[in-house]
């Protein structure tokens, strides 16, 4: 409906009433009739202005609303091709329950692939500016590329939803803005580094048995920072670091860095790495037989996502990971997502489907709030800031001061019941926010 639908009681010819819009178009239509050539220069009669006033606003009405052109910036290639993929059908599906429009409007997709490559990435974004001229960003995987492009969205005045890249910095004041920092155009639907690992850090501070750990992640930017943020919330209750060592992102052969940590002491291993990296690591893990010479693998919940887990399968049993999501959360939403994506996939969702599901039902509450307009980009910003909802995570809503999800972060134990392979809920941290101001 019309945001300044008006309340006396003009109607057109099928009885529905009229917006102030369509009565002025229809206003204006009569007052051309009544002067139109043909009737002697005399008034145009009652009849004729009434016709010519209920065909324009008729017209008005039926007058389709521009498609609203969303640039996608995913993998679609490389190590993390499969959370592209995923990205790519928690968004199609979201549009097609919507009947394939937002606030009246047809969505239209521009998808590009980021290919691990921050370079590639901001040519892309550039593209979608310049070029496709899209209303608005969303995507990207890898930190790197969220860092690369956040100055040319920032002055192209372009919003971008962050759907998955958690580098803490995109969403954070820093020092000279580097290695970057958040930029009033910028949300993240997906969480930052610290979100997701320092919870668990602290977590398994309190307990005697784990206060020693070792570390292996992927040596980027987002596995530096969850490794620290890791580190950070084990020094809580006199928790440390043994040693560590960090495979490049990618990286093919996993074996002789798992022999790396089976030569030293320390049996409790914390690790990041996702997508076929996290895979290629739990192979190596069991072929090396970590859990029968007595290690146990905690981590960043994505290590053990439904991505990982379809391949996997019970080689992961026992990790214990944490994360803002689990498949088999116990709240309507969840459950909800969960059917409509596997009756149209004949998969589980993972935590990637998630975030983009949330981004985009995020930007369709904003549209509500604004009739649809992104060209306003103060009121969208606006009207993204105050969205809040039930998710298929539980409470979901932004820190105004950052534009950093606020959610609970859950401990995460993986098991196999029944045939399926997922994580189950152990505890719970609620309502976490992201320290950077």
């Amino acid at each position: 409906m019309d945001t300044d639908e008006i309340t006396t009681p003009e109607r057109d010819a099928k009885g529905a009433r009229l917006t102030r819009r369509q009565v002025l178009i229809a206003g204006s239509a009569a007052a051309l009739a009544a002067c139109a050539p043909g009737g002697g220069g005399g008034t145009a009669s009652p009849t004729a202005a009434a016709t010519g006033a209920a065909t324009a606003a008729a017209t008005a009405a039926a007058t389709p609303a521009p498609a609203l052109k969303i640039g996608m910036l995913l993998p679609f290639t490389k190590v993390y091709a499969e959370l592209g993929a995923s990205q790519k059908r928690a968004a199609d599906l979201y549009v097609k329950q919507q009947g394939g429009k937002l606030a009246n409007r047809t969505v239209q997709f521009v998808y590009e692939d980021e290919a691990n490559d921050p370079q590639v990435g901001l040519q892309k974004t550039q593209k979608f500016i310049e070029q496709d001229q899209v209303d608005l960003m969303m995507g990207i995987i890898a930190t790197p590329i969220a860092y690369a492009i956040r100055n040319t969205v920032d002055q192209a005045k372009m919003i971008y939803i962050g759907t998955n890249a958690g580098g803490n910095a995109m969403t954070r004041e820093t020092t000279d803005c580097k290695p970057t920092c958040k930029s009033k155009y910028v949300f993240r639907t997906s969480f930052s580094a610290w979100q997701v690992s320092y919870p668990l850090g602290e977590w398994l501070s309190r307990k005697p048995e784990t206060k020693e750990f070792f570390l292996c992640f992927s040596n980027y930017g987002f596995g530096t920072e969850s490794a620290a943020a890791f580190i950070e919330g084990l020094a809580k209750n006199g928790g440390k670091e043994t040693g560590r060592v960090a495979p490049p992102l990618g990286n093919a052969d996993f074996v002789p860095f798992v022999t790396q940590i089976k030569a030293q002491a320390t049996k409790n291993v914390y690790s990041f790495f996702s997508g076929t990296d996290a895979i290629g690591y739990i192979r190596a893990w069991n072929q090396l037989g970590m859990p029968a010479a007595g290690y146990k693998m905690y981590g960043a919940g994505f290590l053990t996502e439904q991505d990982v887990l379809k391949e996997v399968k019970e080689q992961a049993n026992g990790a214990i990971t944490s994360l803002f999501w689990s498949v088999d959360l116990d709240n309507a939403e969840n459950k909800a997502f969960r059917e409509v994506y596997q009756k149209e996939y004949s998969l589980l969702p993972d935590v990637f489907a998630v975030q983009m599901w949330d981004g985009m039902k995020a930007l369709d509450e904003a549209l509500k709030k604004t009739s649809g307009n992104t060209k306003d980009k103060d009121a969208l910003i606006a009207a993204l800031e105050g969205v809040s909802f039930k998710s298929p995570r539980g409470d979901f809503s932004f820190d105004k001061s950052t534009h950093n999800v606020i959610h609970d972060i859950y401990i995460r134990e993986v098991k196999t019941t029944g045939g399926q392979t997922v994580n189950t809920v152990l505890d719970k941290f609620g309502k976490v926010t992201d320290p950077g101001k």
